[in-house]
């Protein structure tokens, strides 16, 4: 029985070396696209559900204005949120975030200089001082579509319900 010539035998070998070069350099390049790496997006998630204070604070005292409180959980580095829709219209918030600490069992809102969405799951409270945009048939017990944009082009969609 004849084997196979030293001729074959190298031709075999360098096209197996080629194409094993060709792979290493694919992933180190991210050729590959998501195949390449298994990177931790920036996504966020709704926890619960979101709730619209019509000029009331959520403990349930008069106030005058409109407060949103959602939870989220971030499984990402810190996210900016670049815009708030409520029925359509549309908020920009600005240094009117606040930040759910839960210490001993108290839960506690501190407000925080800046609008983005740390890691981990937060509970977000922000009082939408612009009242003139909203639509007036916002009624108690019923739900409003609520979308929250962020810098890294996601949308989170909520539906709130409303309490006056």
């Amino acid at each position: 029985m004849r084997g196979l010539s030293g001729a074959v035998t190298a031709l075999i070998l360098v096209v197996a070396s080629v194409v094993i070069a060709l792979i290493v350099v694919g992933f180190a390049f991210n050729l590959f696209g998501t195949y390449a790496t298994q990177s931790v997006t920036n996504t966020v998630s709704p926890v619960g559900g979101a709730y619209l204070y019509v000029n009331k604070f959520p403990n349930g005292s008069q106030a005058n204005g409109v407060f949103l409180v959602f939870t989220v959980a971030n499984k990402g580095s810190n996210v900016n949120i670049t815009s708030v829709s409520i029925n359509g219209a549309v908020f920009i918030p600005y240094n009117e975030y606040y930040l759910n600490i839960t210490n001993g069992g108290n839960s506690v809102y501190k407000k925080i200089a800046g609008v983005y969405i740390p890691t981990g799951t937060r509970t977000l409270m922000f009082n939408i001082t612009n009242v003139k945009n909203l639509p007036p048939n916002l009624v108690s017990g019923s739900t409003v579509p609520v979308e929250v944009r962020l810098s890294n082009s996601q949308a989170i969609e909520l539906t709130a319900y409303v309490y006056q």
